[in-house]
């Protein structure tokens, strides 16, 4: 990393800590996903995750793998060149991940006793495999997908928002995903362990811990814009 980008993302991690209230409530005021289905289709499929008492069950519930491909498809996943595996291999493919994802299961990105350096080593192993679009930038569909299914844990990524506020450019996304993952979750849970996620969640696209750290990542980036 150079030290102009590193300082950029230093400052970013800082004051969006310092700012966390205002960045969640600056997203909250004027979300800018309103494409028909987005929310309603996010909802839904973390409010059936939330119906099970594991993520094995979940996957053994076809209802819920088709929300799930819902809501990818309502987030853009399968257009602007990711292609979206047919729903048949797209199931097929996450539960042959069911073993590595039972073994994230009811892991927090706040937990102050998490193992960080074992935990992103098993999410860049699944992220790596899991094997449900046909094309080589698999972080952003495959960080997608998890949130869902992890939602405690996963944190959805895309270049828009993470990218900028981490400095991504595109050739990052492109051909270093691994650093790009690796980074980003550590700083990620930084930030989580820095303020109270818990107190944001219940309202609106408030989901989870981790879609309220995405939230306010939004809202800094939206701020960012605001005031250039």
């Amino acid at each position: 990393m150079s030290t102009s980008r590193a300082h950029r993302v230093n400052r970013n991690v800082a004051t969006l800590i310092e700012r966390f209230d205002e960045c969640v409530e600056r997203f909250s005021s004027r979300p800018p996903f309103g494409k028909p289905g987005q929310f309603e289709s996010h909802r839904d499929t973390i409010a059936t995750r939330r119906s099970f008492d594991s993520a094995a069950q979940a996957l053994d519930d076809d209802s819920f793998l088709r929300s799930l491909y819902r809501t990818l498809s309502a987030w853009g996943i399968g257009s602007r060149g990711s292609v979206l595996t047919a729903y048949p291999g797209f199931s097929g493919a996450i539960r042959s991940n069911s073993e590595r994802i039972a073994a994230l299961d009811g892991i927090r990105i706040d937990d102050p006793q998490l193992n960080s350096f074992a935990v992103t080593a098993k999410l860049w192993k699944l992220t790596s495999s899991l094997g449900i679009v046909r094309n080589d930038a698999i972080l952003v569909p495959c960080s997608k997908a998890l949130h869902h299914i992890l939602p405690e844990l996963v944190v959805p990524i895309d270049r828009a928002y993470t990218g900028e506020f981490f400095s991504f450019h595109r050739p990052y996304f492109q051909y270093r995903q691994e650093k790009i993952f690796r980074e980003a979750f550590r700083n990620l849970r930084h930030i989580a362990t820095s303020v109270d996620l818990d107190q944001y969640v219940g309202s609106g696209w408030h989901t989870s811990r981790t879609k309220v750290l995405d939230n306010a990542i939004v809202g800094f980036i939206l701020l960012e814009d605001e005031t250039a």
